[in-house]
């Protein structure tokens, strides 16, 4: 029940934006791992061996960005542009609050679903994942009014590649830790020898 709930609320939210962003939400990096996060729970609707296998790296895909998303929107991205309007608390503040918050909830919640055993990867994904952003800005992906999706995402400037490399570092890490001590890898039974 708590999966339905979930994919409800993101797919009304995803709605909601897409009405009110056209095709321009898919500048930002958030929505792209919004989007996926509300496929993955909409693949909890198909009982299927292939669908479980697909969902499975699925999450492995977006579980790190999500983390980053929510951590570094929180400390880095939110403080810069409240300041920026006085502090004044934004009108779409549900939707910031569902594509950055509650969306990490519902991942981290799914920890416990997850066959654990299976879930150790190679880092590869995430960061082939993170370097979509970079692809789709460097190509010209802009907002509405014709600016980057984020500040520091300045990839013509040297400091928008130095954020790029960071944000790749970042989720990486993100990943590589909770590869480690969420989901160890597990012991082997131990070796018999006959003497």
């Amino acid at each position: 029940m708590q999966r339905i709930l979930w994919l409800i609320l993101f797919i009304i939210v995803l709605i909601f934006d897409t009405w009110d962003e056209k095709a321009y939400i898919l500048i930002y990096y958030t929505m792209w791992t919004f989007i996926l996060e509300t496929i993955f729970f909409s693949l909890f609707l198909i009982k299927n061996k292939r669908i479980q296998k697909t969902q499975k790296h699925l999450f492995e895909t977006i579980f790190a960005p999500c983390i980053v998303v929510f951590i570094g929107f929180w400390t880095v991205i939110a403080p810069e542009a409240w300041a920026a309007v006085n502090n004044k608390i934004p009108k779409n503040i549900f939707f910031i609050a569902v594509t950055h918050g509650l969306n990490a909830i519902a991942i981290l919640s799914e920890i416990k679903h997850i066959p654990l055993k299976s879930i150790w990867k190679p880092i590869t994904y995430t960061v082939i994942y993170n370097l979509f952003l970079i692809v789709y800005v460097g190509t010209g992906g802009r907002s509405i009014s014709g600016k980057l999706p984020y500040w520091y995402a300045q990839y013509d400037k040297p400091i928008g590649w130095v954020f790029a490399f960071i944000s790749i570092v970042a989720v990486s890490i993100v990943h590589f830790i909770s590869a480690i001590y969420i989901w160890p890898i597990p012991k082997g039974t131990p070796k018999q020898y006959i003497l």
